[in-house]
């Protein structure tokens, strides 16, 4: 590209191949001013009976060639976050948005530019769960046990009455801890201070025995560096409803969802509803 690139769309992906290449088609079109970078669960289907060949390579496109095996609540969600992150500022970018392989778009290329254009749209809560970063739990690799197999409950239960007995890490590397969403839009020279900051996180072990270090880490270093930069909100449309994963959007969300602001909206589902494909 001879241009810098708009955007760099960071996408964190483990299903529904076709659902994939509709968002990635729709986020980095070929021959558009943005690219896309891809990471797939090391441990889904998708990386493993296919290795990405389901996404046409072209120059808008990236796929990590050696992602990570993503765990719910575990540090290899910052981990893939940051294979992304690296892959993206190897290229030249104005701005940066995580997204999951179920997001949608809501509104158009161009208004997605925070004003003024350096903000950071990112949620960052002082003092929020900060015992999740402070304890260390010996169940992190198994917070959420497959279903399908109940005899992981009996090791995940013992590990965590044990981390109950340890003491709370109190070093606190980038000050206060701060929460809030995993998703968020950032500038290319936020992403640039982002990088080193998780290189030293994992060199230094910070994020063995966290839980949900992908709502804390990054929200707690843009806190730390670029307070004066966050703006109020990251610009997504989620719908919780009290559940610990967000609801599947359908065709009856969607006004809400467009009538919110945000830029995005997570979760959708071809499966489940695919009326986001025509919009």
């Amino acid at each position: 590209m001879s241009q810098p690139a708009r955007f760099a769309w960071l996408v964190l992906a483990h299903a529904d191949a076709a659902q994939l290449r509709a968002l990635v088609d729709r986020l980095a079109p070929p021959g558009g001013p943005d690219f896309a970078v891809v990471h797939l669960d090391a441990k889904s289907p998708l990386w493993r009976e296919t290795r990405g060949a389901f996404l046409t390579p072209r120059p808008e496109l990236a796929v990590i060639p050696r992602p990570v095996a993503v765990r719910w609540g575990h540090n290899s969600q910052v981990a893939a976050t940051r294979l992304l992150l690296a892959e993206a500022l190897r290229r030249p970018f104005t701005m940066a948005h995580l997204v999951s392989g179920a997001d949608w778009p809501l509104a158009a290329p161009e208004a997605m530019i925070p004003a003024p254009a350096q903000d950071c749209c990112i949620e960052a809560a002082p003092a929020l769960q900060a015992e999740r970063m402070e304890r260390l739990r010996l169940d992190a690799r198994c917070l959420r046990p497959d279903p399908a197999k109940p005899w992981l409950y009996y090791p995940a239960r013992a590990l965590r009455a044990l981390s109950r007995l340890l003491p709370p890490r109190r070093v606190r590397p980038w000050g206060e801890w701060h929460k809030g969403s995993q998703w968020w839009s950032l500038p290319r020279d936020v992403c640039a201070a982002i990088l080193p900051e998780l290189d030293r996180a994992f060199a230094q072990g910070r994020l063995a025995g966290t839980v949900c270090a992908d709502e804390h880490l990054i929200q707690t270093i843009v806190a730390q560096r670029f307070a004066q930069r966050i703006a109020p909100g990251n610009r997504r449309f989620i719908r919780w409803d009290g559940q610990s994963s967000p609801q599947v959007l359908t065709a009856a969300d969607w006004p809400e969802a467009e009538a919110s602001g945000a830029w995005l909206a997570r979760k959708v589902s071809r499966e489940h509803d695919p009326f986001f494909l025509a919009q």
